[in-house]
């Protein structure tokens, strides 16, 4: 049950000015810019919608694919639509500002993590930062479990 006290109070307010320093960040404002970009271009829109059609498209035939060599083809033409979206200018700026915010969160998760406990492992989901294989199960293998050991 959650005890609304003082300290409650004072992680909310906390809370409360780490967003709003959070929103102040000018990664913050890049990716908002980059988005508003991204979906206000009506030829990109268009793109995504084709897009999108071929792949409902493929998916509902792709189970004959070793059958009929027009599926091919198909997957072909998905493939490079897929490609010309990969490389337009405005998502790759959209997915570019996304790295860069996901990248201050991940410093503030580790940050709160940390003064948890030191053990804590934050997976942060950028692709080039590490990764930790889950923890093993069974008696003593969980954190709060290793700290008492020691």
């Amino acid at each position: 049950m959650l005890e609304i006290n003082d300290q409650f109070f004072a992680i909310e307010a906390a809370t409360e000015r780490l967003l709003k320093e959070l929103l102040k960040q000018p990664e913050v404002e890049a990716y908002r810019q980059a988005k508003k970009r991204f979906e206000t271009d009506q030829a990109l829109q268009a793109d995504i919608a084709a897009f999108q059609a071929l792949q409902v498209e493929f998916d509902s035939q792709k189970d004959y694919l070793a059958f009929r060599p027009e599926i091919k083809a198909q997957r072909r033409q998905l493939l490079t639509q897929k490609r010309h979206l990969d490389l337009n200018d405005k998502v790759l700026a959209l997915r570019q500002a996304e790295v860069a915010v996901q990248e201050i969160l991940a410093q503030i998760s580790s940050r709160l993590a940390e003064t948890v406990s030191a053990a804590i492992f934050v997976d942060t989901g950028l692709p080039l930062a590490p990764h930790k294989p889950p923890h093993q199960k069974g008696r003593g293998n969980n954190i709060k479990e290793k700290e008492n050991a020691c």
